[in-house]
């Protein structure tokens, strides 16, 4: 099972019930046939933007803040304001241009690819231009949205 898979499983769960500790999510997780260890499920917590709460009944438990369409990786927002020109839609790719004759598209492209986000495939770099792959095009869509509010 993919990282993908099992977040999107991680996520389910804290929706579905009050879970207090990593190791009880490990044994849910385990239940539905992932193996992951107790450092795997922090990442995912911290990548997932999951904390732990206070209960009503003095409880805590996981709980997952507000989503943000991307996340907000700040060498990948200063990426964006300091070389990316311009962002072009095309179906489920985004053609993204950065300063002529810069090679910063590899750098833009490094920066999207460590990002590890749902809706970002890959990324294709040349010299000034950078081709970022999204699974449809809604995904697409958001990755140009999130461009277009730091140019």
């Amino acid at each position: 099972m993919d990282f993908r898979t099992r977040r999107a499983l991680i996520k389910d769960l804290i929706k579905e019930r009050e879970i207090s500790t990593q190791e009880e999510l490990m044994e849910l997780v385990a239940q539905h046939g992932v193996q992951a260890t107790q450092a795997t499920i922090s990442r995912d917590l911290q990548h997932l933007n999951i904390v732990k709460v206070m209960g009503q009944q003095g409880r805590t438990y996981y709980a997952q803040l507000q989503e943000t369409p991307m996340a907000l990786n700040e060498r990948l927002v200063e990426a964006i304001r300091h070389r990316v020109e311009s962002v072009t839609t095309v179906q489920f790719m985004n053609v993204v241009k950065t300063t002529p004759n810069s090679n910063f598209a590899m750098i833009v492209a490094g920066e999207f690819d460590g990002d590890e986000n749902e809706k970002i495939v890959g990324t294709l770099a040349g010299n000034d231009t950078l081709i970022i792959i999204s699974p449809d095009e809604e995904a697409a869509r958001a990755v140009a949205e999130f461009i277009n509010q730091y140019l």
